[in-house]
């Protein structure tokens, strides 16, 4: 049970890191980056809120004392992460966002002088709410489009006829940019680095472990119409989880975990009659020694550090990220890692100025409105301390049932573009899915769950079988503070199964969940204290995406499937929801064996309501052994949707169509690689060939088309009447009303890091 203990803390780090939804907004307060831990001035606490909510700490000797004792209750043979990771072992969660007091984007912003207008001349990042722009690989501002590919940022103009690559930038080494963001004349890269190269306070933090300890670094680009320049670059403790860009400022989160433990790990040793005892002593010799290391640890150990450097890699500053007095922690303890919210002001003094304020938690899903801000944290229950009950009780090596799993709710007032404000703080039973899972209508908030076991191997809950609800909340002042209270809520959706999409839409909200069939729930929600159910729509299949067209139209991208529930490629359905209570498809379009990156990232969908237009990026592998195959796609697809129809227009691909051929028999073997039009490419024989098959279908020989990853169109942009599909390759243009060839150029080639 121990065993499988510790590969399930794994499995949960892999599900957190692999979360959908990683991308969270906050808004933290001004300050400087780094100084002296203690801090020389106090804190003006006029310019913070969430002073009820959240405890400071007043001095590094507090911070580090809180520290210290909380990691003494949970370290173990395998530190404090069962060796996996340099973090704490399952708490329930907190998370966090601080008021910012500067105005100084306001003041510095400068005026823009591109008339393009985003949605009208051209496309942008497919994001959940209008003017809250999101990180993505390729971005546009109807003039210029910049596409991160290749190891390098690409400047394009697409003003012309056809676009033209300007310029291609190589980004640092051994730093891995993820995506960016682009605001006026300034690109904000989201990269991870290696603590290989990035080792900063080395005379203090002597044992950090490269391999456990991830690096977010941030990197300014000047973007000219033609020339691309590379500018500071700050590199943050901890993996990147979120970032945002509103207003020309953008806020980073990161979390980072304790650094710079050397930890013991047991070894064991002996066997017969001696194994059991033997294990359990070299158990507590690594306990004792980790234990000692956490009694002798410093400030370093526990607080973020930064490292500025200038453009040519030349460290300019370096140091911790917070100040103690300006970091904070929930009443009730919620686990060693912090959470570190970064604001770099994109149109002020960008990465030379950045603020940064930090709470010693975790956080997972954030949603974002208008007016209000809401993170939401699974409270995951402490398998280590449920571990020790079962050995105590003496069935240890029995099946433990799961404790219900829950989700904390906390919201923000961020109506006032300068500040945050903490409002309140709620619980729902179950998990989210993924930020497209809350939504905020007229001051309510709806949040869809399913409640389910958390994880494969777990005993579930007596008489307890997965199933998922729609809640609604409301915000109660009360004499402690305000809470999220639940007004209504909608039970029993896809019993045995769980949530595979939300969508809101105002009054109204869609669920889809799959086991064999996909139910499409449609839920009136126009009376927060009386949500119903009113309609139920299954069809083989799932939607993993919905997006709504208006006129009471829903679009699902999803998997079909058979009746049993086995996938068997990529559907496109349209729903019509304008009768509640009979949801009913009027159209579906399918490609069998393929899937799209649709269902699992939205910025890779794309809806142009000007043509009525659906484009989604496409792969799907096919082969045969009777002379090759056509089924191997890689691509993206333009569909029409319109007068109730799907109909596709087109299919552009930047891929060679080359067929591998392999024959294998005792005396030799067979390769070639060949083109469409018959070319050889590669051939390689060995053995006796005089024993070869004749006919390629014959069981010993194999025909397939060979797959160019480098192909798949990662994004798709229109700007006026032209729509780019982007890949690794490059960048192929076609008339966006029939998909005509305009035209198509490739990236300069990686040569290698």
């Amino acid at each position: 049970m121990r065993r499988f203990l510790i590969a399930l803390l794994a499995l949960t780090m892999v599900a957190t890191a692999c979360s959908p939804d990683s991308q969270d907004a906050a808004v933290p307060t001004t300050g400087p980056v780094g100084g002296d831990p203690d801090g020389g001035e106090p804190v003006d606490l006029t310019n913070l809120t969430l002073i009820a909510a959240l405890q400071a700490f007043d001095s590094c000797e507090a911070f580090l004392d809180h520290a210290i004792t909380n990691a003494l209750d949970i370290v173990g043979p395998w530190g404090l992460g069962g060796g996996y990771y340099d973090g704490p072992v399952a708490f329930e969660t907190a998370e966090t966002t601080m008021e910012a007091s500067d105005d100084s984007a306001a003041a510095t912003a400068a005026p823009d002088t591109r008339s393009a207008e985003e949605g009208v001349d051209f496309s942008g990042t497919n994001v959940q709410e209008v003017g809250i722009d999101e990180p993505d690989l390729v971005k546009t501002d109807g003039e210029r489009m910049l596409v991160l590919a290749q190891q390098r940022l690409h400047l394009i103009d697409v003003t012309g006829t056809a676009p033209v690559l300007v310029t291609s930038m190589d980004l640092p080494k051994n730093i891995w940019v993820q995506d960016m963001l682009f605001e006026g004349d300034t690109v904000l890269l989201l990269a991870g680095a290696s603590t290989y190269e990035v080792q900063p306070l080395m005379d203090v933090r002597t044992a950090i472990a490269p391999a456990g300890t991830p690096v977010s670094s941030l990197i300014e680009v000047k973007v000219g119409d033609t020339t691309l320049s590379l500018g500071q670059r700050l590199h943050l403790d901890g993996a990147q989880l979120s970032a945002r860009l509103i207003d020309g400022v953008a806020r980073i989160v990161v979390q980072s975990s304790p650094v710079g433990f050397e930890w013991a790990y047991p070894e064991y040793g002996g066997g017969g009659l001696q194994a059991q005892r033997e294990q359990e002593n070299a158990e507590q010799i690594a306990t004792d020694k980790n234990r000692e290391l956490i009694l002798n640890s410093t400030i370093q150990n526990w607080l973020p550090y930064y490292v500025l450097e200038d453009a040519s890699g030349s460290v300019m500053s370096e140091g911790t990220l917070v100040q103690c007095n300006r970091a904070y922690h929930p009443a009730d303890f919620s686990g060693l890692n912090m959470i570190n919210v970064v604001t770099v002001d994109l149109r002020g003094e960008g990465l030379s100025s950045p603020s940064t304020s930090s709470v010693m938690a975790d956080g997972q899903t954030v949603y974002a409105s208008e007016e209000s801000l809401y993170v939401a944290t699974t409270k995951w229950f402490d398998w280590v301390e449920l571990q020790r009950t079962a050995d105590a009780a003496g069935d240890g090596d029995a099946p433990v049932e799961a404790p219900e799993v829950a989700t904390s709710i906390h919201k923000f007032d961020i109506s006032d573009p300068s500040s945050s404000t903490y409002v309140a703080t709620g619980s729902v039973p179950g998990s989210v899915l993924n930020q497209y899972s809350l939504s905020e209508h007229n001051g309510y908030l709806r949040i869809a769950t399913t409640q389910e076991s958390p994880w494969w191997g777990w005993q579930p809950r007596s008489g307890e079988e997965s199933s998922s609800s729609l809640y609604v909340l409301e915000t109660v002042p009360g004499d402690a503070g305000s809470t999220l209270e639940i007004v209504g809520q909608v039970d029993d959706l896809g019993r045995g199964e769980r949530i595979f999409a939300v969508r809101y839409m105002g009054d109204v909200a869609t669920v889809v969940t799959f086991r064999q069939t996909d139910p499409l729930y449609t839920i009136d929600v126009s009376d927060p204290t009386n949500p119903r159910r009113l309609g139920e729509l299954k069809i083989n299949g799932y939607s993993a995406y919905l997006h709504p067209l208006g006129d009471g139209l829903l679009l699902g991208v999803g998997q079909d499937a058979t009746d049993e529930g086995q996938t068997t490629g990529t559907q496109v359905s349209l729903f019509d929801i304008s009768d509640l209570t009979n949801p009913t498809r009027i159209a579906q379009w399918s490609l069998p064996g393929g899937f799209s990156d649709t269902e699992w990232d939205a910025r890779a969908f794309l809806w142009w309501p000007a043509e009525q237009m659906v484009v989604i990026p496409v792969n799907s592998y096919g082969w045969n052994n009777t002379g090759g195959s056509t089924d191997t796609f890689f691509g993206a697809i333009g569909l029409r949707v319109s007068d109730g129809s799907i109909t596709e227009v087109g299919r552009i691909t930047q891929g060679e169509h080359i067929t591998i051929t392999e024959c294998y028999w005792p005396e030799g073997w067979f390769y070639e690689r060949t083109t469409a039009d018959g070319t050889v490419l590669e051939s390689y024989t060995e053995g006796d060939q005089t024993s070869r098959p004749a006919n390629p279908g014959d069981s010993e020989c194999h025909t397939y088309v060979d797959g160019d990853w480098q192909a798949q169109v990662r994004r798709t942009v229109v700007v006026g009447d032209q729509l780019h599909a982007i890949s690794e390759r490059g960048v192929l243009t076609v008339n966006i009303s029939d998909f005509t060839e305009v035209s198509r150029f490739n990236f300069p080639p990686f040569e290698g890091f």
